[in-house]
């Protein structure tokens, strides 16, 4: 059941979690928000949503961005100047009338504790502890220093404002977690922190899955997630006519009407063009059931050319895990290390389109059954039934904390 529209005047609660995403599809954020009612608060979230978007909790929305050539041209012009220093990266961040207007709602609702979502909700959150003295929790679900490094706009443009910003108000953080543990040795070396970040792994609920393990043959292999141009789909698809045996890839999700078009267009031009078929997005509560019974393998080949994407840990490959998939994977350090550590899957040599074939033409119907059934067995400790004492962890002192203190 949903909640009305934040009302500060009747909302009467002390946190706040603030993430700059479209919050109807962010399963890590309303994971937090989760587990914050249950330990006996009422989360006020501030988030982009559409109007007919509905979570269970107390929401202040933002109109969700919609790109275009005229938005991200307005957005450079911001943000150029960052490479005048931190004066000027801090004006051009509260130029943007988006982060204005999350400050605002906080200094409307006056939380003890905001959860600060990426580095953006960390600059509003650290603005609103300025002036209140409220505490903060900032999650970094990225590096977000080298997210978009492999492009060179990204880096000329982006990179000074987010560096400039995230080095100058990390140290307000009460607590900091993130994503992987790679990830979280680099942001302490990168900014000298006091200790290692917390790992919290997006993990999502547990499902019931079916009684037996059948794998039939040929295999049906799925892609989930958002469909973006830095997931190594296009090298997936070219790697389809190196395949021995006619597999059926299903690519699940959403994305850019154009980029959707351009993939479409790819794989009707490769030999084997029947073998893909594309489907949007399911709710996020039916993304594991339907994995389950759709598919047995789930991939993941995302290029590795940059130092962020070693380190990437996403939430698709402990969805397909939790779905009792096998699960192919491009060799990124953490990603590695869960689908050997487990023994749920195959690891390519490299993101290339001949090491995926390679990966794909080594697997055998026994071996993809075996997989499946450490899935099952993984799935039982991978789950947020599990991963939720972690973050239960990470609040409680701050909540605790936040009890003591006045109204900010």
């Amino acid at each position: 059941m949903a909640e009305a529209e934040f009302d500060p005047n009747n909302w009467g609660g002390m946190v706040a979690v603030l993430s700059f995403s479209p919050i109807a599809r962010d399963s890590r954020v309303l994971r937090q928000c989760a587990l914050l009612k249950t330990m006996g608060h009422r989360p006020l979230v501030i988030a982009y949503g559409g109007a007919a978007d509905t979570i269970p909790f107390a929401l202040a929305r933002w109109p969700v961005p919609q790109p275009s050539t005229w938005h991200r041209l307005k957005t450079a012009a911001r943000q150029v100047p960052s490479h005048l220093g931190l004066w000027a990266a801090r004006a051009g961040f509260w130029v943007e009338p988006r982060h204005r207007w999350a400050f605002g709602q906080l200094m409307r609702a006056r939380p003890r504790l905001v959860v600060a979502n990426d580095w953006p909700a960390l600059v509003v959150a650290a603005a609103f502890k300025a002036r209140t003295g409220a505490l903060v929790y900032y999650d970094t679900h990225e590096f977000a220093t080298l997210e978009f490094d492999e492009s060179r706009w990204w880096r000329f443009v982006y990179k000074p404002m987010v560096k400039q910003l995230e080095r100058a108000d990390i140290a307000a953080a009460d607590s900091v977690s993130t994503v992987g543990p790679r990830l979280a040795e680099a942001l302490q070396a990168q900014y000298r922190l006091a200790t290692v970040p917390t790992v919290v792994r997006s993990i999502p609920d547990s499902i019931e899955l079916p009684g037996t393990v059948e794998t039939p043959w040929p295999l049906r292999i799925l892609y989930h997630g958002q469909v973006l141009p830095d997931r190594g789909l296009e090298t997936l698809i070219d790697s389809i006519p190196h395949w021995r045996e006619p597999h059926r890839l299903t690519i699940r999700g959403d994305g850019q009407e154009g980029y959707l078009a351009s993939l479409k267009r790819r794989a009707a031009a490769i030999d084997r063009a029947n073998l893909v078929g594309f489907e949007p997005a399911v709710k996020p509560d039916e993304v594991m059931p339907v994995a389950a019974r759709s598919a047995d393998l789930g991939v993941f080949f995302q290029p590795l050319d940059t130092i962020q994407r070693h380190f990437t840990l996403p939430n698709k490959i402990f969805e397909y895990i939790g779905a009792g998939l096998a699960a192919a994977v491009s060799p990124g350090v953490d990603l590695k290390g869960v689908v050997e550590g487990y023994d749920v899957g195959v690891v390519s040599r490299d993101a290339s389109t001949m090491a995926i074939a390679d990966a794909i033409n080594g697997l055998t119907r026994q071996s993809v059954s075996a997989f499946k059934a450490k899935a099952r067995l993984a799935a039982a400790t991978l789950c947020w039934e599990e991963e939720r004492a972690v973050l239960r962890g990470v609040l409680s002192p701050l909540l605790a904390r936040a009890e003591t203190m006045f109204t900010p």
